[in-house]
């Protein structure tokens, strides 16, 4: 079986990830998109790595030969040509994926101590601070637990490549 990596690029997202994985410690936090894409080209082929980032208007040029293979929920995933690597891509960004996880299941992110306004709740989880923040892991357990559309997603596409 071969060695697997996560790869996220901000503070919200390798808090998300952890959160699906179980506190997996092969997730491993890179300080932007073009930082997972740098990891991508160097690592070693019997690596499987799973990168894990906010969509963007420009995209590293690493990834231009990745193909999308599913997409749905604000989730996009898509695969290196001949190579086992992956890049889950979240639809705008952490902070709007949220948002629209919390309207879908009729969660209030006030209710957990944060802005409903996009760019607000985006300023707060940019801080490194996030990855503690327990008000942001009982939001994450609460998307979870009422089976927000892009968690399901995100659950369905790691049980389907880490098994």
């Amino acid at each position: 079986m071969p060695d697997l990596r996560f790869l996220q690029e901000c503070h919200a997202d390798t808090t998300l990830v952890l959160f699906l994985t179980k506190n997996d410690s092969r997730v491993i936090h890179a300080p932007g998109y073009t930082d997972v894409g740098v990891i991508m080209r160097k690592a070693n082929r019997t690596t499987k790595l799973i990168g894990f980032v906010d969509e963007d208007k420009r995209i590293p040029p690493y990834f231009d030969d990745f193909e999308i293979i599913d997409s749905g929920d604000k989730v996009i995933l898509n695969k290196k040509l001949g190579k086992d690597q992956y890049l889950i891509v979240i639809q705008k960004a952490i902070e709007s994926f949220l948002v629209w996880n919390a309207d879908q299941v009729g969660i209030d992110l006030t209710d957990f101590g944060f802005p409903k306004d996009v760019k607000s709740l985006g300023n707060r989880l940019k801080s490194l601070q996030i990855e503690k923040d327990e008000n942001f892991q009982t939001l994450l357990v609460a998307l979870d637990n009422q089976n927000a559309p892009g968690f399901v997603k995100i659950r369905s596409i790691l049980n389907e490549l880490v098994g």
